[in-house]
């Protein structure tokens, strides 16, 4: 019997020996490391196409650019009246001295330049005007035409507001002076009569700078010898530029002034047309008129439309 337990002792000091040291290595056992086809991948998904498009604002739309019929400004109690003193009607001039040669107005009931900045349109043969502040002060030829040539010339003048706005006849009283005189020799039938239908343009013109108008820019012209409505004579009018490539053609039957509202940056055209009763365009060199003129809202001088 003592024989076994003392069997039975030992067995147990063995087995003390053989597993209590291995407690001591417990704490200082290595982990296991995690083998490369059982490590874990983290993949970064860059955001879809669709979601970057979603998070970029779109660009603001731009309001359209129009061609429309816009309001007269308040016509005055009585008309103005203004008379060519120089040249007379059909004067002859000598080409060496048509240069210099001093064109006269006499205007009468139009304040000038005043608060309001008033003048008058002065236009030899169609081309673009001059704006007169004083007119009394005498005007070189020259500077409405600096190659002025022989031949018939047809001068034209016109009371304007500060905005460019005509003055329009207030019943049959009207402020329009129109005169055609000769540089050199008659020669041949005259291209232009005191009597003929006439389309004078007046504006826009060149460059048209800083922001335009809250109504848009002007589209203004003079009439003589015509009156627009249904059955008599109209005008086809019709823009072209940025905003408007296809051009906006219009038909015009009031003599009113006309806006181009919303205009951007850029050149137009403004093509003018004036029409007789049977809808066929009126024969005169002025009377067809194609016109080009830029704008640039961002310019940082006075504005000038």
């Amino acid at each position: 019997m003592r024989r076994g337990l003392i069997g039975c002792g030992f067995a147990l000091v063995v087995s003390a020996v053989l597993f209590g040291c291995g407690s001591e290595n417990k704490d200082t056992e290595v982990a296991p490391q995690p083998s490369a086809s059982s490590a874990t991948t983290v993949i970064v998904t860059p955001p879809s196409s669709a979601s970057q498009v979603a998070s970029t604002p779109p660009p603001p739309q731009l309001p359209p650019v129009d061609f429309v019929e816009g309001t007269p400004d308040t016509p005055p109690a009585k008309a103005p009246t203004l008379a060519i003193l120089a040249p007379t009607k059909d004067q002859l001039i000598a080409p060496d001295k048509a240069g210099d040669f001093e064109v006269k107005l006499d205007l009468k009931g139009w304040d000038v330049p005043g608060d309001a900045h008033n003048h008058v349109h002065l236009i030899l043969d169609g081309k673009p005007y001059q704006r007169i502040d004083d007119p009394k002060a005498p005007i070189k030829l020259s500077t409405l035409d600096p190659a002025i040539g022989e031949g018939q010339h047809v001068l034209v003048a016109f009371p304007s507001r500060g905005t460019h706005e005509s003055v329009k006849p207030i019943g049959k009283a009207s402020p329009l002076a129109i005169v055609s005189f000769y540089v050199g020799k008659k020669k041949g039938e005259a291209t232009w009569k005191p009597t003929d239908p006439t389309l004078i343009y007046s504006r826009p013109k060149g460059e048209n700078k800083g922001a335009p108008p809250p109504a848009g820019i002007l589209v203004d012209w003079y009439l003589a010898n015509a009156e627009l409505g249904d059955g008599k004579f109209t005008i086809n009018a019709t823009v072209t530029g940025p905003g408007l490539e296809s051009g906006k053609q219009v038909t015009i039957k009031d003599w009113k002034p006309w806006r181009i509202t919303n205009i951007r940056d850029g050149k137009y055209t403004v093509h003018m047309v004036l029409m007789d009763k049977a809808g066929k365009p009126v024969p005169g060199a002025m009377n067809d008129v194609t016109r080009d003129f830029t704008v640039d809202t961002k310019s940082t001088e006075a504005p000038h439309h």
